[in-house]
């Protein structure tokens, strides 16, 4: 016989229901059937037959039985993962479902770090009110470090941080943007406007610095310096705003992001010092969780925001 005439086998049919992974989960986070009933609102016979219908139905067991307690063994441990996943997409699908219903476009829950806050949402978030005015848009802002968890367990659908490959968590699905040089900003009145020309980065460290939370990759790079200049922070904080005002008032140098210092000179607030150092550049990416859909709301977010920069 030929390899045309080969059919290709049947995808095994599951014999559970997206029920009887919820009842798993409960009975995971309760510990106990008569705890996990009590929160499902069903009788504690019920719970017990859902758990062996999707044990049955996969032919063994997940948990291990100790008194009252229910503990997942290896193969439950596997199985709550998936479940977890499947969920969480269930669970969005119908969202979007009743969004649609209701005459609206969809959510988009994005996490953004401190460099990206002020540098590229704005324009592009702009941009997709401008075409999607339906669609409900939750922004989260935070570090890198904060917002990454949060994106894992689903409460953000992606993520735009800075963020290099070698920082990567395995779930995380890296798609870099374009790079952007390190700059030094101070006040226009700062006493090194009138300093003599080229600045060196021992000079602009000799005043207080301030800075959002720099990424592993950026604190590695300050910490094995060979000219011994070391560029700690006196002041750090998440958000820019506040960054370049402490720098308005003050002697204090700010780094970041050398295109977002520039939009802040061109409104008048900083000027951008002519300091060369070879930093690490600002490596802002998307941040997604492998094999977990997006909604079409969040792809049209995501394309406005690995859009080529005007300018």
């Amino acid at each position: 016989m030929s390899n045309r005439n080969k059919r290709a086998p049947r995808p095994v049919e599951a014999q559970y229901e997206l029920r009887h992974l919820r009842h798993l989960v409960a009975v995971h986070e309760h510990g106990t059937l008569a705890g996990a009933a009590e929160h499902l609102a069903i009788s504690q016979s019920a719970l017990t037959k859902s758990i062996q219908r999707l044990e049955s139905a996969l032919g063994a067991e997940l948990f291990d039985r100790s008194g009252r307690r229910l503990l997942l063994n290896t193969l439950g441990h596997l199985v709550l993962a998936r479940a977890e996943t499947l969920l969480r997409v269930a669970d969005d699908v119908q969202r979007e479902a009743h969004m649609h219903a209701a005459g609206e476009a969809g959510e988009v829950l994005l996490g953004v770090g401190p460099v990206v806050a002020l540098s590229r949402l704005p324009a592009a978030l702009g941009r997709f009110c401008a075409r999607s005015p339906g669609v409900t848009v939750r922004v989260e802002s935070g570090s890198t470090e904060s917002l990454v968890p949060r994106l894992l367990t689903g409460a953000l659908h992606f993520v735009v941080a800075d963020y290099g490959h070698r920082d990567a968590h395995p779930e995380v699905q890296v798609t870099p943007l374009e790079a952007d040089p390190i700059g030094v900003g101070a006040a226009t009145t700062h006493p090194l406007q009138r300093a003599k020309r080229p600045l060196t980065l021992e000079q602009a460290l000799r005043y207080p610095v301030c800075a959002a939370t720099a990424p592993p990759r950026i604190r590695e790079w300050l910490r094995t310096r060979e000219d011994g200049a070391r560029l700690e922070a006196t002041l750090t904080c998440d958000n820019y705003e506040v960054l370049v005002s402490v720098v308005e008032q003050t002697d204090t140098v700010v780094l970041g992001p050398l295109s977002m210092l520039r939009r802040y000179a061109a409104a008048g607030r900083l000027a951008v010092l002519p300091v060369t150092y070879p930093s690490p550049p600002s490596e802002p990416a998307v941040l997604s969780v492998r094999g977990r859909p997006l909604g079409l709301a969040a792809q049209g977010l995501m394309r406005e925001l690995q859009a080529p920069r005007a300018g």
